[in-house]
């Protein structure tokens, strides 16, 4: 009853929000929010050496352009510090300087650092959309020492690519009064419509100020009614020259390692493995300013930094780890659907791959297809998910289309692909996205799957998948509803979707406060969400509410506390006696009525982040209260703790601990104790080289007495990595590393290495 009258007060809620918006909305159409019509960027026959030394006769025929105004956490208001961009360009590339003042420099936050890991530093930079359809955009930044921060934001979905990685330049210099910056892109790192007319582009300068609060600062005002702030950024015009020239890098590389392995369970078995050389090629063409061809042949990614460690006890869905390998990461923003259908870390080994994208006018397009040394996938559930391991190669592909009738309504098409001898997953569908006004816009997608599994009974397995949602983002209110069914023999292998037989509403309503005049806070949130989930036959699931309020303070500090009740299901029991008897039943019962028992979760959770002086950052998160004991089929006692600390002792050198601590007790007895341990060191010689190490442990304790299905007391591993890396650009790389794993558990009285490698690699940027 509960929750059903606070589903209708939310509708309720919902209805006479949008009803107050749409005279906000005029009452905001009414006034002139942008000042500027448009830029007109000059061009100059000229090139600038990029050395941090900005002078009048340099920069002389740039347009200046002054950023005077805070739109977060404050509203359009005057900024306190000043700061001056000039911008040119010269048919081959664009110029960017930006002079920061600081009435206290020292108070600066910046330090070295690899390219994308300053961004909470002091940065300045631009948003660049260069097509000017409001759909994608560039973001380009740096730090006062020059460390650059690159990525693409896709409008439609809400998702950042930060692992793309353009050749650009840039460099920065601190001064007695702030620091200032120099940036040239050449135009063969962008996408755009060449032609040999002037072209309309969109351009935001944008300064981060961070010292009490995080100030951004621009050029234009923003209207907090519009959730689309890209859409607000003035045009640009010129670039009438820009020409992408002979756009094709060619990157060979080659590694050598030595990988030594054992059984860890032989005392008698030493570390032992081969030498061995490899070389493989990368291949990046900008076939024109509107298509770009990737291709790879023998990837090597030993050096991609390893991944943060995540616990999974009493956890019964799979993780999700971020993509990292540059072939992958680049441009993936192209295959982004309201669906995660394109999860490109289910392709473990790849031996080569193919990848086209490009916009050409209203068309966004990309396809890409990649051979697999062997094929893991997820099998769905909704009771928890599994991972699934053939040991045979297959192809995966995907294909995405997006038409733009206009900057408000948008219709794309996407398939996957995954094959082998004996397996097969292919998926179609459609999505769209029509904005209704400046703050409301409706989403929707549908999908249907065919599966022909040789693993299972059936030969074919087929099925939809549908999600629709509303959003609305204003100035003091934002809401979600969203709806989806997924079908039970539904089946996204190439993607990141581990439930099935699965429907789900959910409302999330979010009303904002901010401060007036000096405070020690500037913005904080009251939260509230609804959310009931049933299979395909109706049968209950999971309902739940929750609650939180956020609040930020001084020193960059935020606070935050949730409250959550959930009625939930356990496992099916006839899941949790195979658990129990490590076996598999002949026939698998999935109805839920009467083959599950239903829990009450009650959690409180706490969460903090400071940063109480340039050199220390800190983080807690604290989660306690009732929690499901999914292998025992019962309720416990549950307490999560998360502690995180960074420390920047000099502007080289950095230091990241993190710790994790989770328990469940019950019957007045443990169940389990799970420990996390990361400690990440980098040191940064200058933006180019660094030497890092990464060191994960983890730690479980199961108390066998009160845990029916464990078989081990104890596991535990620790893998270590240390990197050197030197980068002249994202492709003329050299690196000396090495890593080991450890592992240890009853049948061992310590911690044994299984494995360890020794590598280098070295790859070269050719642009002929």
């Amino acid at each position: 009853m509960l929750l059903r009258n606070s589903y209708k007060a939310l509708v309720a809620g919902l209805f006479l929000l949008v009803s107050q918006n749409s005279f906000a909305a005029k009452e905001i159409g009414g006034q002139k929010t942008n000042e500027i019509d448009h830029l007109s960027i000059p061009y100059a026959k000229k090139q600038i050496t990029i050395d941090g030394d900005i002078t009048d006769d340099e920069w002389s025929q740039a347009l200046s352009i002054e950023l005077n105004i805070v739109n977060s956490p404050w509203n359009n208001k005057p900024s306190p510090v000043k700061t001056t961009a000039k911008i040119f360009e010269n048919g081959d590339t664009i110029y960017i300087s930006f002079i920061a003042q600081d009435p206290n420099p020292e108070e600066i936050l910046a330090y070295l650092g690899d390219r994308d890991t300053r961004l909470e530093d002091d940065v300045v930079g631009i948003k660049l959309d260069t097509y000017n359809n409001r759909r994608l955009s560039y973001e380009l930044f740096v730090n006062p020492y020059g460390a650059q921060i690159d990525r693409i934001k896709n409008e439609l979905t809400g998702d950042v690519n930060s692992a793309w990685d353009g050749m650009w330049q840039s460099f920065g210099k601190r001064t007695s009064t702030g620091y200032q910056v120099e940036m040239a892109v050449p135009y063969h790192t962008l996408n755009f419509a060449d032609t040999d007319e002037e072209k309309t582009w969109a351009i935001e300068f944008i300064r981060l100020y961070p010292r009490d609060s995080r100030l951004r600062i621009s050029h234009i005002p923003l209207d907090r009614d519009n959730d689309c702030w890209l859409c607000q950024i003035p045009e640009a015009k010129g670039f009438k020259h820009a020409k992408t020239g002979n756009n094709v890098t060619i990157a060979p590389t080659v590694v050598a390692s030595k990988n030594d392995t054992r059984d860890i369970y032989d005392p008698k078995d030493d570390l032992h493995g081969d030498n061995t050389t490899e070389s493989g090629v990368d291949l990046r063409w900008g076939i024109n300013a509107n298509t770009l061809l990737n291709v790879t042949v023998n990837p090597d990614f030993s050096t991609v930094e390893s991944d943060a460690g995540q616990l999974s006890v009493n956890k019964t869905y799979s993780l999700f780890y971020q993509e990292a390998r540059p072939f992958f990461v680049e441009n993936s923003d192209y295959f982004s659907s309201n669906f995660n259908l394109v999860y490109t870390r289910n392709i473990a080994d790849p031996d080569y791959g193919a990848k086209l994208t490009g916009t050409s006018d209203s068309h966004t397009y990309g396809a890409f297809i990649s051979h697999d040394t062997e094929t893991n996938f997820i099998v769905p559930g909704n009771t928890g998910s599994s991972l699934k391991s053939l040991q045979e190669e297959s192809h995966s592909g995907a294909f995405k289309y997006r038409y733009d009738f206009s900057e408000d309504f948008s219709l794309g098409a996407i398939s996957t692909l995954r094959k082998s001898d004996s397996y097969e997953n292919t998926v179609a569908g459609v999505n769209t996205k029509y904005k209704v006004n400046d703050s409301n816009a409706v989403l929707a997608q549908v999908v249907h799957s065919k599966s022909d599994y040789s693993i299972t009974q059936t030969d074919e397995l087929s099925d939809q998948a549908v999600k629709l949602s509303y959003e609305h983002d204003s100035e003091y209110w934002s809401v979600n509803a969203e709806h989806q069914r997924i079908g039970k023999d539904f089946r996204a292998d190439l993607g990141f979707m581990p439930k099935a037989d699965y429907q789900d509403k959910r409302l999330l309503v979010d009303r904002y406060f901010y401060s007036e005049g000096e405070s020690f806070w500037q913005e904080a949130k009251l939260s509230g969400q609804w959310q009931i989930k049933h299979n395909e036959k109706g049968e209950l699931l999971e309902k739940s509410l929750a609650s939180s309020f956020t609040i930020d303070g001084p020193k960059l500090s935020t606070f935050d506390i949730m409250f959550t009740y959930a009625d939930k299901i356990g496992l099916r029991h006839n899941e949790l006696n195979d658990l129990i008897h490590d076996s598999t039943g002949d026939v698998f019962d999935d109805s839920i009525d009467g083959n599950t028992d239903r829990f009450t979760e009650k959690l409180v959770t706490l969460f903090a982040f400071m940063q109480p002086t340039r050199y220390l950052y800190g983080e807690l998160y604290f989660s306690f209260g009732e929690k499901i004991d999914y292998q025992n089929n019962r309720i416990a006692d549950y307490r999560e703790f998360y502690a995180n600390t960074r420390l920047n002792p000099t502007s080289h050198l950095e230091i990241d601990f993190s710790y994790t601590y989770e328990t469940l007790d019950s019957k007045s007895a443990n169940v389990y104790d799970a420990n996390l341990v990361e400690l990440r060191v980098s040191y940064q010689f200058d933006v180019n080289s660094y030497l890092k190490l990464n060191v994960v442990y983890s730690d479980v304790d199961k108390n066998i007495d009160n845990n029916v299905s464990a078989y081990s007391e104890t596991n535990s591993d620790l893998s270590t990595q240390l990197i050197y890396s030197y980068k002249l650009n994202p492709q003329t790389v050299f690196f000396l590393g090495y890593s080991d794993i450890s592992y240890r558990d009853d049948n061992l009285k310590e911690l044994r290495r299984e494995e360890r490698t020794l590598f280098t690699k070295f790859s070269y940027a050719w642009m002929p």
